[in-house]
């Protein structure tokens, strides 16, 4: 990266005494990190370690999740609905019910105990219709960042990439952060990932396979971080932006 020029739009004299300012200003901007600073990552040994054993316990219920709460011998209150997100569903009779961080087992069984009052028969079955948790998140420097529909154990980071059209030219791909959501009141789990290696084949292991309502961040580069300083001093500290314009690449 370099700075061919400073042109004056009105004075000379204006710009060139700005010229001396540019050797602080690159100053500054090589001190920049990234565009989200540091990260605590978990190894990635350590992280699919601690992802193994989050994904083999039994599916629990999910905001957006749609269930049907089906009763055998009373059929008149089965109900199709779809969990808030809040977590809660609401039912006849019963009313409101926190749904969500249940097993589908665990919330028949606590159905059925609620309208043990009202019935004379009260098993409840839930039932899962879709699941709502099967997507993923794209953000950072990537053409169209937003939610994507997913195939839990069979879409990997570069694959998320691709379907959202690629990254930008002020990306990187050597420090991709993919964020993890743990179960119970575990704290995120952080991942940061050499894509480079994985597609240049050194380290396949790099391209992670995503789970659902994984978050995948890819930051800026350090090149593009240090223009972005580069042109926020200017307008900001120099106040070139009526004087001069600045050629920066």
């Amino acid at each position: 990266m370099s700075v061919y020029a400073l042109r004056p739009l009105h004075a000379t004299g204006y710009a060139l005494l700005r010229l001396a300012a540019i050797p602080v200003l690159v100053a500054l901007a090589a001190c920049t990190d990234t565009d989200i600073g540091k990260v605590n990552a978990v190894p990635l040994s350590q992280a699919m370690a601690m992802s193994h054993a989050a994904s083999g316990g039994p599916y629990v219920v999910s905001e957006n999740d749609d269930i049907t709460v089906r009763f055998y011998f009373d059929p008149q209150l089965d109900e199709d609905i779809r969990v808030r997100p809040d977590g809660r569903i609401s039912l006849s009779l019963i009313g409101e019910i926190d749904a969500a961080g249940k097993t589908p087992a665990a919330l028949s069984g606590e159905i059925t105990q609620a309208y043990a009052k009202y019935l004379a028969k009260p098993t409840a079955v839930v039932l899962m219709r879709r699941f709502a948790g099967e997507r993923i998140f794209i953000a950072g420097e990537v053409h169209t960042p937003g939610v994507i529909d997913m195939n839990p154990g069979r879409e990997s980071v570069l694959q998320s990439i691709a379907t959202v059209g690629g990254v930008t030219d002020n990306a990187t791909l050597k420090r991709v952060i993919v964020i993890r959501r743990m179960p119970g009141n575990q704290p995120p789990l952080v991942m940061q990932l050499n894509l480079i290696d994985a597609l240049e084949g050194k380290d396949s292991a790099q391209d992670v396979a995503l789970m659902p309502n994984d978050l995948v961040y890819v930051p800026r580069s350090d090149a593009a971080s240090v223009n972005l300083a580069m042109r926020l001093y200017i307008l900001n500290n120099l106040n070139l932006s009526t004087g001069v314009s600045a050629i920066i690449q």
